[in-house]
């Protein structure tokens, strides 16, 4: 297959190089990933202004957005000689399950391959786990690459998040729901100006509705989360009550 890589933390970080070292031994292997951190950008995309791209090796491209303006301007541009046959967003740094699935980056350049028409799976693993779990997570889509392909579905993405327990078992997931309670601080004021800052965090988790367990709760029996993810919003069933 001939597979682009992108992330949210960068194209130094050690999960995409990971991904892009496992992967490169079957397939053929492009990256267009953020020159720096980008985690918790969302969909977050560059409408004015330029965005630099650097080849810094052969078909590796670093570029000075946004992750989903690497999707986007590579897509564009036509910066790579053939069209990606699927696109892997990963490995990111810390899981992507339930509500972290609209904050993160890596999710977005997933989304924005899907909008375009490409088949995309965004990969995460436990946040912490080191080398040895994004190797598991690398060789567990390696080995699954061409079942995982063949469900995806036109407008949808599979996020896939791996813990650092993880023996090569997964499941089908449902998205959770997370709370946060952030710990915000007044660290300066200057007349009417405050300067706040997030000092930590508290979180609470809720079971996913529907058939599937909760993403979360499968990570944290040492399964791997599977989950199609549908790149558009529902209208909601409370449509039916609307008078205006």
């Amino acid at each position: 297959m001939n597979i682009l890589l992108s992330n949210d933390d960068g194209y130094e970080a050690l999960g995409i190089n990971v991904l892009d070292r496992v992967l490169s031994g079957s397939h053929e292997v492009t990256v267009a990933a953020p020159d720096r951190e980008q985690s918790g950008k969302s969909h977050s995309m560059t409408i004015q202004g330029r965005v630099r791209v650097t080849e810094y090796g052969p078909r590796r491209f670093h570029v000075s957005g946004t992750p989903a303006d690497c999707i986007i301007y590579s897509h564009r541009c036509s910066l790579f000689p053939v069209q990606p046959d699927i696109v892997i967003a990963g490995i990111n740094h810390g899981y992507n399950l339930s509500a972290d699935i609209v904050y993160s980056g890596t999710c977005a350049a997933a989304r924005q391959a899907a909008f375009y028409g490409m088949k995309a799976i965004a990969l995460s693993a436990e946040d912490g786990c080191g080398e040895e779990t994004f190797e598991k997570a690398a060789r567990f889509v390696l080995d699954n690459l061409d079942s995982f392909s063949s469900v995806i579905r036109p407008m949808t993405f599979l996020n896939i998040n791996v813990p650092s327990s993880f023996s090569g078992g997964w499941e089908k997931g449902g998205i959770g729901f997370v709370r946060y309670l952030d710990d915000i601080s007044v660290v300066s004021e200057d007349g009417p100006v405050k300067e706040l800052e997030i000092r930590g965090c508290e979180f609470h988790r809720f079971p996913a509705e529907g058939e599937y367990r909760a993403d979360y709760e499968i990570c944290r029996s040492g399964l791997a989360s599977v989950t199609l993810v549908d790149v558009l919003p529902h209208y909601s069933s409370a449509m039916d009550s609307l008078s205006l």
